[in-house]
């Protein structure tokens, strides 16, 4: 709480006034983060015209987001809150839901590509957007552990040679 007061200039009482509480604080600043640095997902699942280009997108997006200059590398809704205690089950269970969201929103994709004939009606939609969403966690720690931007692209279009597309 003392780093946080002083890199917003408030004191503890003031945080606590404008947010209620710690966890109320966190809640919102994951918001903030989904709707800001991580709002390359939806956009890139929703833009692209098929299912492949939209999870080459939001894999190639999320490194480029995951390894940025202006913020701290990795990604808050895949390493914030892991390995705490008990008092931070709630923060835990907020990042868990962002994550799950996450990848039923690739799930959503798929199907809708399976539907639309541009990925195989083979294609297991929950499968392969767990598939993604591991891609993309791993690709957030090793960003955390400082692997260049280049490298993670180098395994993301490894692991994407696996994508199942229509000839």
């Amino acid at each position: 709480m003392a780093d946080l007061s002083a890199a917003m200039g408030l004191n503890p009482p003031s945080i606590y006034a404008a947010f209620g509480n710690k966890q109320a604080l966190f809640e919102r600043c994951a918001a903030h983060y989904a709707q800001s640095v991580a709002a390359y997902a939806p956009r890139a699942l929703a833009e692209e015209t098929t299912a492949a280009k939209a999870l080459q997108r939001y894999v190639f997006e999320a490194i480029e987001a995951f390894s940025a200059e202006d913020r701290p590398r990795g990604c808050l809704l895949v390493s914030g809150a892991t390995n705490c205690g008990k008092g931070s089950l709630g923060a835990q269970d907020l990042l868990t839901g962002y994550r799950q969201a996450s990848e039923a929103m690739i799930a959503d994709r798929i199907r809708r590509g399976i539907h639309e004939g541009d990925m195989p009606a083979s294609t297991e939609p929950d499968l392969l957007a767990k598939y993604v969403a591991v891609l993309i966690q791993g690709l957030a720690a090793q960003a955390r552990d400082g692997a260049a931007a280049d490298e993670l692209h180098n395994v993301a279009e490894l692991a994407l040679r696996e994508l199942p597309v229509l000839p």
